[in-house]
């Protein structure tokens, strides 16, 4: 999936503290640090409305613009507040775009399904996100694994995807992202997990009483 460019409006923050970052947030504004690598941070803010409308995204890499300024930056941490359903804080860490980066980024399922479905299998997703290294403008909003070649009982691994030009995925390769499993089969493991689950459990210490009663019994 190609990445678009993204563009977030940021104001420089000259005030801190509990007080001024209270008011911003009643304004609507999002307080947020950008990170630089041995230089200063920079404290900023953005507005909310804009930061949710770039939600219907997969982002890791924003253009934070400020006036003629611009900061290409990835995104660091997003700290929400869930019961207000809203952003709280963001750090974003300034890359270069002549240097390599290492990112997380989504992984989805390609569009034609997997061959075992016909087959009775279901596609199940063991993860969803996967780290990679590439230059900052190569770096995709979202790797596509085409899965169509999986039959039942099969499982595309890290290593098995075929990623964009330019990008490498890190780490153990064997990971499994994709498996096509037989529902039918899973659901009698899952029985017969259970099953051993609720075996009664050997009381601490009761083996080693009865050796004892055995034992005194022996001398009488």
């Amino acid at each position: 999936m190609a990445k678009q460019k993204h563009v977030l409006n940021v104001v420089t923050r000259t005030e801190t503290g509990k007080g001024p970052v209270k008011r911003l947030r009643k304004a609507g504004q999002v307080p947020a640090v950008i990170y630089h690598a041995g230089a200063a941070a920079k404290t900023i803010y953005f507005n909310a409305a804009e930061w949710e409308a770039l939600q219907k995204y997969e982002l890791n890499l924003l253009l934070l613009k400020e006036g003629e300024t611009e900061h290409l930056a990835l995104i660091k941490e997003v700290q929400n507040d869930f019961i207000r359903g809203k952003v709280k804080h963001i750090d974003f860490l300034e890359v270069d775009r002549s240097k390599k980066i290492k990112a997380v980024v989504a992984v989805k399922a390609g569009h034609t399904a997997p061959a075992g479905l016909s087959q009775g299998g279901m596609l199940e997703q063991f993860v969803h996100e996967i780290e990679v290294e590439c230059l900052p403008d190569a770096l995709p909003e979202a790797i596509e694994a085409d899965v169509s070649a999986l039959a039942m009982g099969q499982s595309l691994h890290i290593g098995d995807i075929v990623m964009p030009e330019g990008v490498a995925a890190t780490g153990d390769k064997t990971i499994v992202v994709f498996s096509v499993i037989d529902p039918a089969k899973a659901a009698l493991e899952a029985e017969a997990a259970e099953g051993e689950g609720a075996a009664e459990p050997e009381v601490i210490g009761e083996k080693e009483r009865a050796e004892k009663a055995a034992a005194k019994a022996a001398k009488k």
